[in-house]
Parts: structure tokens; sequence; C-alpha cells
């Protein structure tokens, strides 16, 4: 079935300027791409609500275009989101659609102030009657804290925004775009897998005019791949694609149209060939000012078997911190030894990086985030790479690839542990199906009925793989947070950008050692720490 989605969205007096204006054209491109039939619709709310263009589907340009000249710039009065989810349920009751598996996408940057406190309460009831699944888009600090219990009993996500300056138009489009995608990929699509291989922000400043992206595409993915640029300098931007083989897209030739009302450039490829392509992005003519972009390249794949990155996150409890958990598989088995990042913006603004280098014989990369700045809500995004000869799928050294995927964010509302607990925890929480009762289709996280026996859903692990002792585990978990520590200390270092590049080298083996499978011993765990240590003092 095709999509189904209404857009329910805030557009009280807080919400002018830089964040109308970036989700407006984060909408106005989700419309654009949309394929035919899909049903889409929009509903507005301040301390109203009213339906601003009814669901309908999109059949051609023309319809695209009036949807789109009605997602609003404005903003104006207070903020009802009780009336904003229920004008949406009425929209689709309207469009005499099936309501099951519709996506209502509330986006809001405020708390509900108009009512009854409780507006979660009031309408929950008749979200779950109509069986509609509540996706959220939280922009900035002040964001309504109860969007999390909306989405979660609906099975939806919360996606956050925390900086929204003018200078941070690009991040949030980063974020938004991500929000698109799984409107998408949630609908009933299950015969489309998207894959992510690249949504990253490239920044050309003073001291570097152009930048180009190394992007590996590998064997089994390259079918109608889409690569994006999106910024509100797109017009002066200059933008070339050079494939493995040496042929050329830019945007000077017209292969890679820009769009300005839209202010991004887009190339379709219907096959591209395996190996290194290269993204060169360049400021025109003279340009002086600094421009970011956000650069997004999916791809579909070639064979029934493709590398796909699932993020799972776990809300913090009482003794445990906030989980970060990943699948990297290839036709539900898993593919071992790769270095998997966790990206985290705080609420501060501050992003910090936490390195996946927990593995669990289930087949889960993992690790727990500690590194707080307070209440509010961390968005985390994660990125997975071959790493060397050491990446395999069913002990066969893999192609590189690159697979990143910005997910939704977890909330933290009081004071949380500062040490994460023992595996112990992990393995209970395994035993418990908590992750092995859930089965990933295109990025999607689909609850198994629980009659399936839970050995027959994940059995992933090839036998000559065994889990790291529990004590092993700890202090390579330690050594793990040392080396993230001092690979940031070299990147804020007064040094150049060679010697900061000749030093991080220097490290690059501390990779292999901490996402081994093999069980590491104290000596080598001294060495390495002698080695950091070593480095802290040259600094």
């Amino acid at each position: 079935m095709k999509p189904r989605i209404v857009f329910v969205l805030d557009v009280s007096g807080s919400m002018g300027g830089a964040k109308c204006e970036t989700l407006q054209l984060g909408i106005q491109r989700f419309i654009e791409d949309q394929a035919g039939g899909s049903h889409v619709g929009i509903v507005l709310f301040d301390d109203k609500t009213w339906t601003e263009h009814p669901i309908v589907p999109v059949t051609d340009s023309a319809t695209r275009q009036r949807l789109k000249d009605k997602v609003p710039r404005m903003a104006r009065g207070g903020t009802d989101i009780r009336a904003g989810i229920l004008e949406g349920l009425k929209a689709l009751r309207a469009a005499n659609i099936a309501t099951e598996g519709a996506i209502l996408f509330l986006a809001t940057d405020g708390g509900h102030c108009t009512g009854n406190r409780d507006y979660v309460g009031d309408v929950l009831p008749h979200v779950l009657q109509a069986k509609v699944i509540v996706k959220c888009l939280a922009i900035g600090t002040s964001a309504d804290q109860n969007l999390e219990r909306l989405t979660t009993s609906t099975g939806g996500t919360v996606f956050n925004l925390n900086d929204v300056s003018e200078n941070s138009r690009e991040m949030m489009a980063r974020v938004i775009s991500a929000a698109m995608e799984e409107v998408n990929m949630s609908t009933e699509m299950a015969e489309v897998v998207i894959v992510s291989v690249y949504n990253d922000i490239v920044v050309l400043d003073d001291s570097r005019d152009t930048q180009v992206i190394n992007i590996p595409i590998d064997s089994d993915i390259g079918r109608n791949t889409s690569l994006q640029v999106n910024s509100q300098d797109i017009d002066l931007l200059e933008i070339s694609v050079i494939s493995p083989s040496g042929r050329i897209f830019d945007t000077t030739s017209g292969q890679f149209p820009k769009d300005f009302a839209l202010k991004r450039a887009k190339l379709l490829i219907d096959t591209c060939e395996p190996g290194q392509w290269r993204v060169q992005l360049s400021k025109q003519g003279k340009a002086h000012k600094t421009i970011r972009a956000q650069v997004v390249i999916q791809s579909e794949p070639k064979t029934n078997a493709v590398i796909e990155l699932n993020v799972c996150l776990r809300a913090p409890d009482v003794d445990c911190p906030p989980l970060i958990v990943c699948r990297l598989h290839k036709s539900d088995e898993p593919v071992v030894g790769a270095l998997l990042t966790a990206t985290v913006d705080k609420p501060s603004g501050t992003p910090t990086e936490l390195a996946l280098n927990r593995y669990h014989t289930s087949g889960y990369y993992y690790n727990y985030f500690t590194d707080y700045c307070g209440s509010g809500r961390y968005n985390v995004s994660v990125l997975a790479t071959s790493n060397g000869r050491t990446t395999k799928y069913k002990n066969k050294i893999v192609d590189e690839f690159r697979r990143q995927k910005v997910a939704d964010s977890f909330q933290i509302n009081t004071h949380m542990p500062g040490a994460p607990p023992n595996d112990i925890k992990f393995n209970e929480l395994v035993q418990n199906n908590t992750f092995g009762s859930i089965h990933y289709t295109n990025n999607e996280a689909i609850v198994i009925d629980s009659d399936v026996a839970p050995s027959s859903i994940h059995n992933h692990m090839p036998s000559n793989v065994q889990l790291i002792t529990e004590d092993m585990s700890v202090k390579r978990g330690r050594l793990s947070l040392e080396y993230m520590k001092v690979k940031k200390a070299i990147r804020d270092a007064k040094l150049s950008e060679l010697d900061k590049t000749t030093r991080i080298n220097q490290l690059a083996d501390f990779d292999d050692f901490l996402t081994s499978l093999k069980n590491p011993t104290q000596p080598e765990l001294d060495r390495y720490q002698r080695r950091l240590d070593d480095m802290r003092k040259t600094l």
C-alpha cells in the first residue's frame, strides 16, 4: 500500500524564522519526491487548528505544487497539540482511506498550553483506535516533553533538533530529511529497500573553498542511486561527481540539475558501478562567505542480499543509562568486525562520539551513553564502515562499504547513573528478548508475534565467535573512552591539519583492537594505554 501521511504542523508564534523555513523546505522536498499514488495532507495548528489541504493522492506535478504551496511559512498564536492531532485524525477519516498504518507526522517546538494538560491521555484512545502511527519532530529544547509517551504507544519515534539558529539550517535539514526517510520506510513498502550511504554536513569557508568526499559503493548496491545536496546557498555551489571509471556528472553542464525553489541539486543514476566515487563541492566564482551543505546519498540493492544498518535506542531507566544498539546484517546474518561509531547531539548543542565497540554473540554492536549535559533530548546518528580485513560476513571478508543512519532520540529528565552496568545487564536484556524479539525490515522495527520462538528469529552468530569476558569487556570499554578523548584532544590541539592527521593515523590500529572479537589480555590493554598516555604528553 502506498504511503498515507498527514502533516500536523505547529505554526505558533515561536515557530518563526529559520525553524519554519527549514521545515517548509524539508516537507516540500519530500512532497516533490513522492511516488504517484501516495496520499498526503496538511493540518496546521496554533491555539486553533484547521486542515490547510485535505489528504489527496499525489498523481501529477500540479497536485504536488498545490500541496507544496500549502506548507506554511507563517507563525502566530499559541500551541494546542491536542487539537492538531484530532484534526489530523479527522482529515484521515474525511479522505475515506484506511487509517491503519497511516502516518501522522507532528512537528512542534513548544509545549501544549491549551485546555487539559494531559493531551496525550485525551488523544491516545482515538489514535490507537485508528491504528495510526505517530512520528514527531521536536524542534528546539522547549519542545513538549510528552511526545515520547505519544509515539511509543503507537510504534512511532521522536526526532529532535536542538540547535535551531540561523547558522544551523543544514543540520536541521539533515534531521528533517532523516525523519522524512523514516516516514517513507514506515509505510507498507516492504518491497522497497533504501540503503542510506551518506548523510552529513560539508562546510566550505575561508580556509577551504573545495572539499572532496570519497564514497565507496559496494557491489550489492548501486541501483536507482540518488545524490542530493541541500544548501541555502545552492546558487553559489559547483558540484561534480566522478565515477570509479572517470565518468563525470556536474552542475555546470546541467547533468546535475539545481532546483533553486527547493534549494537543492539532485542527481539520479539508474545503475552505479561499484568502487570509490568522488563527490566534489566548490564555491562558485569568488564567493567569500561560509557555505554549508547537506549531502545525502541513498541507493537500492542490486541483489537480494545487502548490508543493512539498523539502530535501536533503549531509553534510560533507574539503574541503566541509555543504550545505543545496532545490527549490521546481510540477509539477516551478522556482519562482524566492522567499525561502528555513534554521534550524539546533546541538548547543549555539542556533539560527542561514542564507539559502539561492545559486541554480543546474538549479533549486536552496542554501548551505553553516559556523557550527559543535563535534561533534554539527545539525537543519535550512527556510521558503520568496513574495517580493513577484519570485517566479515559468513567468515568471508566483505567489500569496502559505508552505511550511515540518522536515528531518532532518547530523552533524559532526571539524574542518570554515571557508570554503565556490567555485561550481565545486556545479557539479561537479550535473554528477555528486549532486542532478540525485534525483527528489522527496511530500517523499521517490527515486533514479532509472541508465539514465534525467539531462537528462530535471531540465530546469527557464527559458532567460532566467543563472547568477550565481562571483566575484559569493561576494561576495553574504559580504554575506548580514553581513546576517544585523545582523538578529540588531537583535533582540538593547535596543530597543523597535516600534524593532526599524522597523529590520528598513528593510532589507527586502536580501531581494530577495540572492535576485535578476540578476548584481549591485560598486557595488551596496558600497552595500548601507555601509547595513549605518551600521545597526551605531546599535545
